[in-house]
């Protein structure tokens, strides 16, 4: 199926029938998704997606169930905007969804720093306000549930297998299973976790956080998995303030939330080698031990250095962990192969083409939708 934006567009009035849309231009797509932003003729904008690799299709829908367990009683005790789906539609082997557009621009890790005063505490306050919410969101639309052991066992398991690899430099190594044995690390309550947040899932106006998306990994877990991000940047002072609040916001005495949070960072860099290690790409290992030599490296400079609430030097681990999280199940000798194939896209194929081409004439003006 095209992944012109006035065809997809068209076939978003399929999904959501009485949709007037009166503009479309591309918003974000890449190799395993067309995203589109249309425009209505109320002069609001909704967001259509065609996810293109089974892997995308997978995440699309697990984003869909989460966000209908955040129902609207739950979101009323939110300080920021989710998206809610408005419908969806067969594409052929795909599915073709329709979801409010939430407004705001999209946050990258470095504006969380000095030159956006406040903007760190909003985002503390955000991840707080998630995590202060009841697990039983989870729990009744059956979404997974880890405990505190679980997760515990999981790293285990990851560590285990990094060691295996003979590519993890020995302090490294001694550093995470310090940690992993520290018996008081792993002594707190599980929260309700997105799961998967980096600083593009953020959408920001000035200095406050109005939108969070890509829910796909919404879960019972571990609350430092969502603040483990901020340990990326080197504008320290600003990731004081994150954890600072979100610890004030939360209330409770959860002192080692910051060591787990730089555990799951740095063991994120373990799983980066063992994805390129699983697919064969010696060009993800290489980069994964130039990740893993510039760690040891600062760990050398201090021999006793260990998993403890210090603040972790420049580590920019955005990619790494979008990455792991939007595309590890696919490897990566199969992305070409295993994009959806829609040359058997719904009956709606041709409707929606010769509609797109009305569609595009209505958009005569070309301005881009308003966020």
């Amino acid at each position: 199926m095209s992944s012109n934006p006035f065809t997809l567009a068209a076939l978003a009035t399929t999904a959501v029938p009485g949709l007037d849309v009166v503009g479309a231009t591309e918003d974000g797509s890449d190799e395993h998704r067309s995203v589109v932003a249309a425009r209505l003729a109320d002069g609001s904008t909704v967001q259509v997606i065609l996810p293109r690799s089974v892997t995308a299709l997978r995440s699309e829908q697990a984003h869909e169930r989460a966000l209908a367990a955040l129902t609207l009683a739950t979101r009323s005790r939110l300080p920021f905007e989710v998206p809610t789906v408005l419908g969806t539609t067969d594409a052929g082997k795909s599915s073709l969804s329709v979801l409010t557009r939430l407004g705001g621009t999209v946050m990258r890790l470095t504006d969380v720093s000095p030159a956006k005063p406040g903007l760190a505490e909003s985002v503390g306050r955000a991840i707080a306000a998630l995590h202060e919410l009841p697990t039983s969101v989870a729990s009744d639309a059956g979404l997974p549930h880890e405990s505190a052991q679980a997760l515990r066992a999981r790293l285990l398991d990851t560590f285990d297998r990094a060691a295996a690899t003979g590519s993890v430099p020995t302090p490294l190594l001694e550093r995470w299973e310090a940690a992993l044995g520290d018996d008081q690390l792993w002594q707190f309550k599980p929260a309700l976790v997105h799961g998967d947040l980096q600083a593009p899932a953020f959408r920001i106006e000035d200095a406050e956080v109005v939108g969070i998306d890509g829910w796909h990994a919404l879960a019972v877990g571990d609350p430092a998995r969502d603040l483990a991000f901020l340990l990326g940047s080197s504008e320290f002072g600003s990731v004081d303030a994150a954890f600072d609040a979100h610890a004030a916001a939360r209330g409770i005495g959860d002192r080692q939330v910051r060591q787990r949070a730089m555990l799951h960072a740095e063991l994120d860099i373990a799983r980066w080698l063992l994805h390129g290690a699983d697919r064969g790409d010696a060009a993800i290992v290489e980069d994964a031990k130039g990740m893993l030599a510039g760690l040891v490296a600062r760990v050398d400079s201090d021999p006793g250095a260990a998993i403890a609430p210090q603040r972790l030097e420049t580590m920019d681990l955005t990619g790494v962990q979008a990455y792991l999280g939007d595309t590890a199940e696919a490897p990566r000798s199969q992305r070409s192969t295993d994009v959806v194939e829609h040359h058997d896209v719904a009956p709606e194929r041709d409707t929606a083409d010769a509609a797109a081409e009305q569609l595009q004439d209505r958009d005569s003006d070309g301005a881009a939708p308003q966020r």
